[in-house]
């Protein structure tokens, strides 16, 4: 019995201090915290729009390029039209992925990209760095190191680098905004160190998806613990600090307090459930406060629309933001490839 008590005893302290030793390393490090998460981000399987097999046959598509960069993940996909008329350049849209600055890939945009691609746009779906060893403002760094290399290949992909949009899901809407702030607000890219790159022509537009746009916003004490643990996660993990609350990469990265009237021609959308609405419509009426041509997608009431709902056309909604990004793009980046059938 003595032997029995002490095997037991043993095994109790040895699951102690496991459980201490694991509690110690959330306390020190964002890192499990981010591994635990990390799964909450694994794609599933939205609804295609109709008709869907007969865009993608008019659609190719060059995957896992680089682009130059010093950082890890910089590689990127191409989505162009298969047909494209004699001579012509096609205006190309940068996106961003989502996945909370710690998770999430490239591939993830693939029905929306061959949509966008369908109507006679170059696509780049590319991916970044994220936390924790991509922590701010590398993935802001590697867009601009995107759309540098954009010019380096415009004429080998027939891409015109004089008429580029940024765009971005989630945590990429964010990652897009910045650059373009950076881009367009005079003493911006001083203040937050972040290195303005040259470009020949103006941003043409931004397409931002359910993003965060003020980490101000995620501080909230009275929120449920499993959010204030996600957010604390999210801000240590990718601002880089354990005091990220408090700290001047925090209001750097909040780039609602930074837009000015040069920032390009914007659509923003979200959906009314677990995802940025507030921040969401923040950005809107800064932009619209400087003169900025802006126009948005919320959906205020029922039916419940999650985050990234766009990507799922089960929602009806999803089919009015895609007819609405296709009339944006056409005003700020006219296409020279007639639109396909089935869309």
């Amino acid at each position: 019995m003595k032997r029995i008590r002490r095997i037991v005893a043993w095994v109790l302290a040895v699951v102690l201090g496991v459980a201490l030793v694991v509690g110690a390393a959330f306390v020190v490090s964002p890192v499990p915290s981010i591994m635990l998460f990390r799964n909450a981000f694994k794609e599933g399987h939205p609804v295609e729009p109709p008709r869907f097999d007969e865009v993608r046959r008019t659609v190719q598509v060059t995957r896992d390029q680089e682009y130059p960069s010093s950082y890890r993940r910089h590689t990127f996909d191409l989505y162009r039209p298969r047909r494209i008329p004699a001579h012509a350049a096609l205006p190309v849209i940068v996106w961003v992925h989502g996945g909370g600055f710690i998770a999430g890939d490239k591939s993830g945009l693939s029905t929306y990209a061959t949509l966008m691609a369908a109507r006679g746009y170059a696509v780049i779906a590319m991916n970044y760095d994220y936390a924790p060893t991509g922590t701010y403002p590398t993935p802001v760094v590697q867009l601009g190191q995107m759309v540098s290399h954009v010019a380096a290949i415009a004429q080998r992909e027939r891409l015109d680098p004089d008429r580029i949009v940024v765009g971005g899901d989630s945590a990429g809407a964010q990652i897009a905004a910045q650059f373009a702030a950076v881009q367009t607000t005079p003493g911006y890219a001083e203040s937050s160190g972040i290195e303005r790159i040259a470009m020949r022509a103006p941003l043409a537009g931004a397409l931002l998806f359910c993003g965060p746009y003020d980490f101000t916003r995620f501080t909230d004490a009275n929120a449920p613990w499993i959010q204030r643990w996600f957010m604390n996660t999210i801000g240590w993990g990718y601002l880089g600090t354990r005091d990220w609350a408090s700290s001047p990469q925090m209001r750097q990265a909040s780039v609602v307090r930074h837009v000015s009237d040069r920032f390009p021609k914007a659509y923003v959308v979200d959906g009314n459930a677990f995802s940025f609405p507030d921040q969401g419509r923040a950005l809107v009426s800064a932009l619209r406060s400087d003169g900025v041509g802006v126009t948005s997608s919320f959906f205020p009431g029922n039916p419940e629309l999650p985050h990234e709902f766009q990507f799922d056309f089960a929602h009806p909604e999803s089919a009015q933001v895609w007819s609405a990004t296709q009339a944006f793009l056409a005003s700020v980046a006219p296409t020279p490839t007639p639109a396909t059938a089935g869309q």
